[in-house]
C-alpha cells in the first residue's frame, strides 16, 4: 500500500498529470517550481497576445474608413478615453458581482485576471477581424449599409464573439482542470470574459457616438444620446454577454462532472449553441424591431430569463454547500477530521467569520488555505464518488489530508462560533535579567542598610536560598 501511494515511482507524474490531480513537486525549489509552472507560461503568452490585440484594436478604430457615401471618421484619444470612463462603472460592478459567486473555493487572481483580460482585448480583437472578414466574404457589407450590418450581427456576431469569449475556459479545462471544481466556478470565469469582451465593446459604441455626434451638425444634444446610450448598454442591457456566456459555462461544466463521454462532448457543444441562440435572439431584436416591441420583448423574455438564471445560481451556491457537507462526512465517518467540519465548512457565513476572527484568533493566512484545502478536498470526493476522477485522487485525497492537518496546527481558525474581536492591551516592558537585592532596606528596593539581627536567623525569601519565617515567629496584629 506503501508504495502504491508513493509519487516519485516512475510514471506517477504523468498519471496524475493526466488524471487531473497534480501538485508541483514538493522536492523542487521555489524558484524551480515557479519556472516550470504551466500558469506562467500561459500567462506570458496570454498577456502578449492581449497586448498586440490592444494596439492593433486602437489602429484599425482610429484609421478613417472611406465609402462610397464619403469618409467616415476614425475615433480619435479624447473619444475613447471619454467612453473608457463611461464603461467601466459597468465593469466594476459586474466583476465584483461574478467575483462574490465563486466562494466555496475561490480561484486564483490569476485565473480571474487572465479570464478578464483575455475577454477585453484578445476576445475583442479576434471577433473583430473575423466578423469583418466574414461580412466581406459573404458580400453584405456593402459600405456602411445598416441593413446588412444587422445581418451580419445577426448571423455571425453571435457564433464568433460566444466562440471567442469562451476560449478562455476551455483554455483552463485543458491546461488544468482541477481548479474547475464547480459550476460556480465556471460562471465565475465565464462572467469575467464577457464582461471585459462587453468593455472593450461598450467603449466602441460610446466612442462612435461622442465622433459622430460632435462632427454633425444634426445630431442635436449630443450629452444626451450618449447618456441615453451609457443607460441601454451599460444598465439596462449590460446582463447580455454575462448571460450569453454563462451558457457556455454551464454545459462545459455538465460535461467536466459527467463520466459518460457522450454527454463530456455534447454538454459544452449544447452549452455553447444555446449562448449563440439567445445571442442571436438578442441581436435581432436589436436591431429589427422598433422600440416599442424592443421593450416589451425586454420585459417578457428578456428579464425572465436573466431572473431564471439568477434562481438557478442562487440554487447551484446551495447544492454546493450540501454537496461539501455530505463528502465532508465520509471523512468524518472514517475519523480523519473532526465532526464539526461538515456543518461549519458548508456554511458561507461560517466561513466568513473565520476568516473575520482569524487576526485575534488564529492566523489569517492559515485560515484562507485551510478553507481552501477543506473546500478542494470535498469536491475531491465528490468527483471519486461520481467517477469522474479514478485512483490518482488517492494521492490528492492524501496530501490534502496532510495539509489540513499542518495548518491547523499552525494556528489556522477552524471554529469561530462564540469568539468575539477583543483589543490587545499592550504588555508592559520588564527589564530583562534583573537579580533581586539581598535585603529591601529603608531607601528602597535598592536599600544599603543592613538587615536587623532579628530577621539575620531567619532571612526572607528575598536572599538567595532562603525560607519564610516559622509562623510562631509571626505575630497577629492587635484587635480593635
Amino acid at each position: 500500500m506503501a508504495d502504491a501511494l508513493r509519487t516519485d515511482l516512475p510514471g506517477i507524474r504523468r498519471y496524475r498529470r493526466l488524471a487531473a490531480v497534480d501538485v508541483p513537486d514538493a522536492r523542487l525549489t521555489t524558484v524551480e517550481r515557479f519556472m516550470r509552472s504551466r500558469w506562467l507560461w500561459a500567462s506570458v503568452v496570454v498577456l502578449l497576445m492581449g497586448v498586440f490585440a490592444i494596439v492593433r484594436l486602437r489602429l484599425i478604430l482610429t484609421a478613417d474608413v472611406k465609402t462610397d457615401a464619403g469618409t467616415v471618421p476614425g475615433l480619435n484619444t479624447d473619444a475613447l478615453s471619454q467612453a473608457a470612463g463611461y464603461a467601466m462603472p459597468t465593469l466594476l460592478v459586474w466583476s465584483l458581482l461574478f467575483l462574490a459567486v465563486d466562494r466555496w473555493r475561490p480561484q486564483r487572481w490569476l485565473l480571474w485576471a487572465l479570464a478578464l483580460f483575455w475577454g477585453g482585448s484578445v476576445a475583442a480583437y479576434s471577433s473583430l477581424v473575423v466578423n469583418s472578414w466574414a461580412a466581406e466574404r459573404l458580400s453584405i457589407d456593402q459600405n456602411g449599409n445598416q441593413l446588412a450590418g444587422a445581418r451580419a450581427a445577426v448571423y455571425i456576431a453571435p457564433f464568433v464573439e460566444e466562440l471567442f469569449k469562451a476560449t478562455v475556459l476551455f483554455l483552463v479545462a485543458f491546461l488544468d482542470r482541477r481548479r474547475l471544481t464547480s459550476m460556480l466556478s465556471l460562471v465565475s470565469l465565464a462572467g469575467l470574459a464577457a464582461i471585459g469582451f462587453a468593455f472593450s465593446e461598450n467603449i466602441v459604441y460610446y466612442a462612435r457616438a461622442i465622433v459622430y455626434g460632435s462632427m454633425t451638425a444634426s445630431t442635436g444634444d449630443v450629452a444626451a444620446a450618449v447618456a441615453q446610450l451609457v443607460s441601454m448598454r451599460g444598465l439596462w442591457t449590460s446582463f447580455g454577454h454575462p448571460l450569453f456566456t454563462a451558457m457556455t459555462a454551464m454545459g462545459l461544466a455538465f460535461g467536466l462532472r459527467n463520466r459518460a463521454k457522450v454527454v463530456r462532448v455534447l454538454g459544452p457543444i449544447a452549452g455553447y449553441l444555446t449562448a449563440a441562440l439567445l445571442h442571436m435572439t438578442f441581436n435581432t431584436v436589436a436591431g429589427l424591431f422598433p422600440d416599442n416591441a424592443q421593450k416589451m420583448i425586454y420585459l417578457t423574455m428578456a428579464l425572465p430569463i436573466l431572473f431564471s438564471v439568477v434562481v438557478l445560481v442562487g440554487v447551484q451556491v446551495r447544492r454546493e454547500g450540501l454537496t461539501i457537507r455530505n463528502r465532508l462526512s465520509d471523512y468524518v465517518m472514517a475519523g480523519w477530521l473532526p465532526d464539526t467540519y461538515p456543518q461549519l465548512f458548508s456554511r458561507i457565513v461560517q466561513r466568513a467569520r473565520m476568516l473575520a476572527l482569524s487576526p485575534w484568533w488564529g492566523n489569517v493566512l492559515a485560515t484562507y488555505r485551510l478553507q481552501r484545502a477543506v473546500s478542494e478536498l470535498a469536491y475531491l470526493r465528490d468527483q471519486i464518488t461520481r467517477g469522474t476522477v479514478d485512483a490518482a485522487g488517492l494521492w490528492r485525497e492524501r496530501e490534502l489530508l496532510d495539509e489540513i492537518r499542518t495548518l491547523r496546527a499552525a494556528g489556522a481558525l477552524d471554529d469561530a462560533r462564540g469568539l468575539r474581536p477583543y483589543w490587545r492591551k499592550r504588555q508592559p516592558a520588564y527589564a530583562l535579567g534583573w537579580q533581586p537585592p539581598g535585603y529591601p532596606g529603608p531607601a528602597g528596593i535598592g536599600g544599603q542598610l543592613p538587615a536587623p539581627a532579628a530577621l539575620a536567623q531567619h532571612p526572607g525569601p528575598w536572599s538567595s536560598g532562603a525560607q519564610f519565617p516559622a509562623p510562631a515567629q509571626v505575630q497577629a496584629p492587635p484587635r480593635v
